[in-house]
């Protein structure tokens, strides 16, 4: 039995490249090392050790029970293998290990906390201002190209207590069954008055955080948002084809959308009390005169935003006067707005004869005209305005305070006077729909008159100025 178990022994040393003395002298083989495919393995772990500088001595030994004869020798493997060392050498690298990960673990930690209080406070932060994701921050581009605005004045540092608030406010607006309302926001930390700005059209509303509710969202956002619209008939009474129609919000459809499709159509938008507007106005009447009498395919008609709200399938435009093109119910907006520049855009539309087009160049001359005009009544009426003041305050000596509180105070002031008289000769314009030489001839008349006015207040000044001389050395 010995000798069977010696030669599983000297088997197994010869198997393994180890010595038998060395072999033989380890008793407690389950608690030693074994070699398992050229890897030393421990038991009592799991994981393959390696990079040891451990070596065996190298020797001869005779093998009874091998097909080598008694007398042949076996060399043994002079090294076990690279790489492989003692159990001591672990040990102190499996200290090192052991104090490296707890290095790694304590940085782990640390940055696992910081990453943690970091994608929490994002979180926060995101969840707070996500309902801006909802909207739009404001932008020039942005506001000329939308309509029906619902402008949020947000504070920054409050916007928790603003995110509540507004989610409450919208969700009123929704009940109200508006359509296309846009909503927009901007950051104003001193906006102490104003929490919201409404837009449609031209018109504008400021609301204090005091009305702005949720209560009072339907009184206040349900009128406004209602589309605004002249009485077309009474807008075109008169006309008969004479001059270019005015459009308005309820019959946008039907004269431009419906009717471009026959015809093309250049649309002015135009404001009364835009004074480029005011000087275009004969002139473009005098150019559907001219398509008119021609038979020019292009039909001229006017919307006043002023006094319409954009109306649904209309181009966004802020600046007037703006020129829009049709055609099959589809437009596009003309960068195109001086005189000459719109008769060249004309021109490559209808491709018109020479002819015709040398005559909207001289009708287009005489908006000049119309402006050089106004400014000489203007002048003269203001001249004469300021004479007749003075003459007033000096017979109204005695109620100073009644004259001085019914014009402000400013009736001397020269400036103020001629951009009054100057907004209420717009204003009686407007009134008007004639041609450019029309228009040139009307005013021409009332220049005449506005001197032979002054030129009165001007002599009853220069009256009232010499008795006083003379009463004055009379006395004297």
């Amino acid at each position: 039995m010995m000798h069977m178990n010696s030669t599983r022994a000297a088997t197994r040393a010869a198997v393994s490249g180890i010595s038998p003395p060395f072999w033989a002298q380890n008793k407690g083989w389950s608690k030693m090392p074994r070699l398992n495919g050229g890897k030393l393995t421990f038991v009592s772990s799991k994981r393959k050790v390696s990079h040891l500088n451990y070596t065996h001595a190298g020797g001869y030994y005779y093998h009874p029970f091998t097909k080598h004869g008694k007398n042949e020798k076996i060399k043994i493997c002079k090294s076990a293998q690279r790489g492989v060392g003692s159990f001591t050498e672990y040990q102190q690298n499996n200290t090192m290990s052991s104090r490296r990960k707890k290095k790694i673990y304590l940085c782990a930690l640390i940055f696992s906390g910081v990453f943690g209080y970091a994608t929490l406070k994002w979180n926060e932060k995101r969840d707070v201002t996500y309902f801006l994701s909802e909207m739009k921050e404001i932008s020039d581009d942005i506001f000329d190209k939308l309509d029906n605005i619902v402008l949020f004045v947000l504070d920054k540092n409050k916007l928790r207590e603003e995110k509540k608030r507004i989610q409450e406010i919208k969700s009123e607006i929704e009940k109200l069954n508006l359509k296309h309302i846009n909503y927009l926001y901007t950051y104003h930390e001193e906006s102490k008055d104003y929490a919201c700005y409404l837009y449609k059209g031209r018109r504008r509303r400021n609301i204090t955080k005091e009305e702005l509710s949720a209560d009072t969202v339907k009184e206040i956002f349900e009128p406004f948002f209602t589309p605004v619209s002249e009485d077309y008939e009474k807008v075109n009474e008169g006309n008969k084809g004479n001059f270019p129609v005015c459009v308005t919000h309820d019959t946008f459809e039907k004269e431009i959308i419906e009717d471009s499709k026959r015809n093309e159509i250049l649309l002015v938008l135009f404001e009364n009390t835009c004074f480029l507007c005011f000087l275009y106005k004969p002139f473009i009447n005098t150019l559907h005169k001219l398509f008119k009498e021609n038979n020019i395919q292009l039909k001229l008609k006017k919307y006043n935003i002023e006094k319409n709200d954009y109306a649904p399938n209309m181009i966004i435009c802020r600046g007037t006067p703006t020129f829009l093109l049709y055609h099959n119910g589809k437009g596009n907006k003309l960068d195109e707005y001086k005189p000459n520049d719109i008769i060249n855009k004309i021109d490559q539309i209808i491709k018109s004869p020479k002819d015709i087009k040398e005559q909207m160049l001289e009708k287009a001359e005489l908006i000049h005209t119309r402006m050089h005009q106004f400014g000489y009544l203007t002048m003269w009426m203001t001249e004469s305005k300021i004479i007749e003041n003075m003459l007033i305050r000096r017979h109204v000596k005695d109620i100073p305070n009644v004259w001085a509180v019914d014009n402000r105070e400013n009736t001397n002031d020269d400036d103020v006077v001629y951009n009054e008289i100057l907004t209420a000769l717009i204003e009686e314009d407007t009134q008007r729909n004639d041609l450019i030489e029309d228009s040139l001839n009307y005013t021409k008349e009332k220049i005449n008159a506005a001197e032979k006015s002054c030129f009165v207040a001007a002599m009853m000044m220069a009256n009232e100025l010499i008795d006083e001389e003379k009463k004055r050395y009379e006395v004297s």
